[in-house]
């Protein structure tokens, strides 16, 4: 992972540059991860295809539910959220707000009033996956990058101070504030 920081992830790792040169271990690995594996290691890079990052979506999401958190959850295109939009909508009776990015272009999105779709077309956000939430430390999740198609680079943090150094870049992108901290 070492080299020149690109893209949203590469802007995480140049304002942290140590945590580039972290381990990268087989992609395979992560699917046979637990929640509690990732959260003991702490941090990890990783590169990977959509069935990690869903299977590590899913624990982070399964987490936000059963704690009853918010969650930030960015999905590249519209209908990647369209492929989970039944689950999020079931997901929001025990979450007090779930925010939702991704390029909808002019397409209308209804919504419950707790989930808040926001679009991000022409940011750097639009190949940005990402799912966040708020843990016994604060934010806790993953943010992964797609560098060619099906492919993604980046990491999943327990670090505080990371997620929240990319929650508040996701925000200034935006121009919302997200209240996960």
């Amino acid at each position: 992972m070492t080299g020149t920081y690109e893209g949203f992830v590469g802007e995480v790792w140049h304002d942290f540059p140590q945590l580039a040169e972290w381990h990268d271990d087989d992609p395979k690995l992560l699917q046979l991860w637990d929640l509690d594996t990732f959260i003991e290691a702490g941090y990890h890079n990783f590169h990977a295809e959509r069935k990690q990052l869903f299977h590590i979506s899913k624990l982070i999401e399964t987490y936000a539910q059963e704690h009853s958190q918010p969650l930030l959850a960015t999905f590249e295109k519209i209908k990647r959220y369209k492929f989970v939009e039944k689950r999020y909508q079931r997901m929001i009776e025990n979450i007090p707000k779930i925010w939702v990015v991704a390029d909808y272009g002019t397409t209308k999105i209804d919504t419950p009033p707790k989930i808040d779709v926001i679009n991000c077309k022409n940011t750097a956000l639009i190949d940005v996956w990402s799912v966040i939430t708020r843990g016994p430390y604060g934010p806790f999740g993953l943010i992964a990058e797609e560098y060619e198609d099906g492919k993604f680079r980046g990491f999943f943090t327990l670090n505080p101070t990371v997620c929240r150094h990319a929650i508040d870049a996701m925000g200034k992108i935006l121009g919302k504030k997200f209240n996960i901290q």
